[in-house]
């Protein structure tokens, strides 16, 4: 597969990643033109000319990742220039170095008002997003057009393990009256981020109720309820933009939740 298939097809898939592209060459170099993939570990696809140049190339790629930034690099391939690399090719070598970054991938558990507006703002973003819910009639393909999934089952606890949680899921939690199941569930998974909405009382008492049944307390710190920025959010509209604005603040964090396995 050539390179920017790969590209187009990885962007389709919602994975981060870095595209190093030669821009520009001087003097004797390894390449004049190449592209290269490079992934968060490392590993690559392609080539910009292999050796010690490449090599720093994949570095400073990783970097650009870890950082979420496209940037444009430069090598001097003389070990007797000033910031030049153990190379005696001589020539100079400039890189850009674009970051594709994923987007949040939204479960919104929940089909109510709430999941409805969050929805509509995960259209607008182009958030990749589900729902998850136990009522057949309100979780439609016609009341969500653009979800790319739809999971329904009396038990909700069920409808959420078939999202496929990892960590790429964002959870939202906005049910009728499941958040307790819900989010026991979701805590199985090392998931990127889970909030609740949620009054201060029933916080507390969905907490205590999972510690229970053996959640831990540094699970339960994990999760983001009262949920959402405070912006002085009051409509359902208004309230999905303080969800959605948290997520994207987390999302530059990537911490994934830790995982501890529960009997449900």
């Amino acid at each position: 597969m050539l390179v920017m298939e790969k590209v187009a097809m990885l962007t389709r898939q919602n994975e981060t990643f870095a595209l190093a592209m030669i821009i520009e060459s001087k003097g004797s170099t390894p390449r004049h033109v190449g592209k290269m993939i490079v992934y968060r570990d490392g590993t690559n696809e392609g080539t910009v000319g292999g050796g010690l140049a490449e090599h720093y190339v994949i570095e400073d790629s990783v970097k650009a990742i870890q950082n979420g930034q496209s940037k444009i690099v430069e090598y001097k391939l003389n070990k007797h220039a000033k910031d030049g690399i153990q190379m005696n090719c001589g020539g100079t070598l400039r890189v850009f170095i674009e970051v594709y970054t994923s987007r949040p991938e939204l479960i919104l558990a929940g089909a109510g008002h709430l999941g409805y507006a969050l929805a509509k703002l995960a259209d607008f973003l182009e958030y990749p997003y589900c729902i998850v819910d136990d009522r057949v009639g309100y979780c439609t393909k016609e009341r969500f057009p653009n979800a790319t999934n739809l999971f329904v089952n009396e038990d909700i606890g069920k409808a959420l393990l078939a999202a496929n949680l990892n960590e790429k899921s964002y959870v939202v939690i906005v049910t009728k009256d499941c958040d307790d199941i819900v989010l026991k569930t979701a805590l199985q998974f090392p998931i990127a981020y889970v909030g609740m909405v949620a009054s201060k009382r029933k916080v507390i008492s969905i907490f205590e109720k999972l510690k229970s049944e053996g959640v831990t307390q540094e699970q339960l710190e994990q999760v983001h309820s009262p949920i959402g920025l405070e912006i002085g959010s009051e409509t359902s509209e208004e309230i999905a933009i303080s969800i959605i604005g948290q997520i994207i603040k987390v999302s530059k964090e990537k911490k994934p939740v830790k995982v501890k396995q529960l009997n449900r």
